[in-house]
C-alpha cells in the first residue's frame, strides 16, 4: 500500500506544480517542494509518525508544533522530523488515486467515495486476513464528523458530531476490532432494493463482503437493522441474530399488543425465532427483542437472558468509536475525503493494537505505549536519513554581490525583528548567519 500511495502522491504533486508554475510565487511552499525533491518511502513513514504523534500531543493548529518563540510551547521533535512547509506540502499533495482518470460529477460512473475507496477496500481485506473473530459480532452505524460539502453528508442528532459521513460497521463485540466498514453514499448513490429494508440489506452485505456467512457467527443489531425478515435470511445462512425491534415492523399481534407489568416479560416462538417483550422497572415503555439463538430463560436478577446478552454484546461499535477518540486530534479539514483518510489511518492503528494484544507473549503494553513505539519505529529511518543530510549540507555560503536576506533563525517579521545576513544555507537557500548555524533546522 505504501507504493500505491507513493506513486499517486508523487504524480499529483508533479502535475500540480507544473500546471501552476506561472501563477506560483518563487517564495511559495510549492516552489520549495520542487527544490527539496519528491517524497521518499522513509519520508512518508515519517509523515505518518508525525500524524499519529499529533493525536498524542494536541495543539490548536499545525503551526504551533513548529513554535520556537515560546519556550513553554516548544516541541523540538516535530522540527527534527520535518520543516513546517515540507509537512504542509505533504498534507496538500496527499492523494490515493489518479485524479485525471476519475469520472466527473455528471458521469453515471461517478461515486462520491472514489478518492478514498481504494484505501477503504485495501484495509477491509487486511482487517479480515490477520484476525479470527469471536462468535459475537455487532453491526451499527458510525459517523465521521464533518460539515464539508459532500453529497454523503448525513445528519444524526443522537451522535456527538451530528453532521458527518456515515459508515456501516461490522465489529467484534468484545474488543471493538473492525472487520468491515462500508461508507454510505446517500439515497441517490446507494438506493435500497425494492421490497427490502435498508437495515436488512446493510447487514447481509456486510456479512457477505467479510465472508462470514454460513460460519455460525452471532450478529447483534439495534432496532434500525433487526427484523423478522433479517432473522429468517440469516438463519438460512447458518448465522444467528439478536436485536431490538421497532413496533412498526411485522410481528405477531400477541407481542405487539402485549403490555407486561414492570419486571415481567412476554415470549413468543416460531421454530427457531423467539420474540420477547419486556418492561424494566425504571421504564414506562416495554422493549421488543428478536433472537434466533437464545431461549425464554430469565436470569437470577429476574430479567430475560436475551436482555443481558444484548447489553453485553451490542456496544462493539460504540467501544471502537470511544477508543478512536482517545488519540485522535479531531482536526478540521476542508476536504471531506481527506478527513475520511485520516479516520481510516486511526482505525488501522487501533486494529493493530488489538492484534498485538492478542498475539504477544510478553507483558501487554498500554495503548499509549504501543502508539509511542509505533511512532518511534516509523520515524527512525527518516530521522537517520534527514540528520545525515543535515550534517553534510547544513553550512552557509556567501550570497552573490551585495545581496542580503533575513536570517531564518534570528529574524521575525511578525514582531518587526529583521536581522539581515549576507550568507545563506546551502541546503534550503534561506538567509542564515554563520553564528546561527547550530540553531538552524532545514
Amino acid at each position: 500500500m505504501y507504493m500505491i500511495i507513493f506513486d499517486f502522491f508523487c504524480r499529483y504533486a508533479k502535475n500540480l506544480c507544473n500546471e501552476t508554475i506561472r501563477q506560483t510565487s518563487r517564495f511559495s511552499r510549492k516552489m520549495q517542494w520542487q527544490k527539496e525533491g519528491k517524497l521518499t518511502i522513509p519520508e512518508f513513514k515519517g509523515f505518518l509518525a508525525v500524524f499519529y504523534n499529533m493525536g498524542l500531543i494536541r495543539k490548536v493548529s499545525f503551526e504551533e508544533y513548529w513554535n520556537k518563540h515560546s519556550p513553554s510551547q516548544s516541541t523540538p521533535w516535530f522540527r527534527c522530523m520535518f520543516s513546517r512547509n515540507r509537512f504542509q506540502n505533504i498534507l496538500k499533495f496527499l492523494h490515493l488515486v489518479d485524479t485525471k482518470k476519475l469520472p466527473k460529477r455528471n458521469d453515471p460512473a461517478y461515486k462520491p467515495s472514489q478518492r478514498f475507496k481504494p484505501l477503504l477496500d485495501f484495509v477491509n481485506r487486511k482487517f479480515l486476513r490477520y484476525y479470527n473473530p469471536r462468535r459475537e459480532l455487532a453491526v451499527d452505524e458510525s459517523l465521521v464528523g464533518t460539515k464539508g460539502k459532500t453529497s454523503m453528508l448525513q445528519y444524526i442528532p443522537s451522535k456527538r458530531s451530528r453532521f458527518g459521513v456515515k459508515f456501516w460497521m461490522l465489529v467484534e463485540s468484545v474488543t471493538g476490532y473492525v472487520l468491515q466498514m462500508d461508507v454510505y453514499h446517500g439515497k441517490r448513490f446507494d438506493p435500497t432494493p425494492a421490497g427490502t429494508l435498508q437495515g436488512t440489506n446493510v447487514v447481509i452485505n456486510l456479512m457477505k463482503n467479510s465472508h462470514l456467512l454460513g460460519k455460525g457467527f452471532h450478529v447483534f443489531a439495534d432496532s434500525f437493522f433487526a427484523s423478522l425478515n433479517l432473522a429468517n435470511k440469516l438463519l438460512r445462512e447458518r448465522t444467528y441474530l439478536t436485536g431490538t425491534m421497532r413496533t412498526n415492523r411485522p410481528m405477531p399481534q400477541m407481542i405487539k399488543n402485549a403490555r407486561p407489568q414492570a419486571g415481567n416479560a412476554v415470549y413468543a416462538r416460531q421454530r427457531q425465532i423467539m420474540l420477547c417483550r419486556f418492561r424494566d422497572h425504571n421504564r414506562k415503555k416495554p422493549v421488543t427483542l428478536v433472537s434466533t439463538y437464545y431461549n425464554a430463560i430469565d436470569t437470577l436478577n429476574g430479567k430475560p437472558r436475551i436482555i443481558g446478552a444484548y447489553n453485553t454484546f451490542m456496544g462493539g461499535v460504540d467501544l471502537s468509536d470511544q477508543l478512536i477518540g482517545a488519540y485522535n486530534d479531531h482536526r478540521k479539514c476542508s476536504k471531506v475525503w481527506k478527513k475520511i483518510i485520516y479516520h481510516i489511518f486511526h482505525r488501522i492503528m487501533l486494529n493493530a493494537y488489538i492484534l498485538y494484544s492478542h498475539n504477544t507473549s510478553l507483558p501487554v503494553m498500554s495503548r499509549l505505549q504501543f502508539n509511542q513505539s509505533v511512532i518511534e519505529s516509523l520515524a527512525s529511518a527518516h530521522l537517520t536519513h534527514r540528520h545525515g543530510n543535515v550534517n553534510r549540507q547544513a553550512r552557509v555560503k556567501k550570497l552573490d554581490g551585495r545581496k542580503e536576506r533575513d536570517c531564518v533563525v534570528c529574524s521575525d517579521r511578525k514582531r518587526n525583528i529583521r536581522k539581515r545576513s549576507r550568507t545563506s544555507c546551502v541546503h534550503c537557500t534561506r538567509g542564515l548567519h554563520a553564528a546561527c548555524l547550530q540553531r538552524h533546522e532545514c
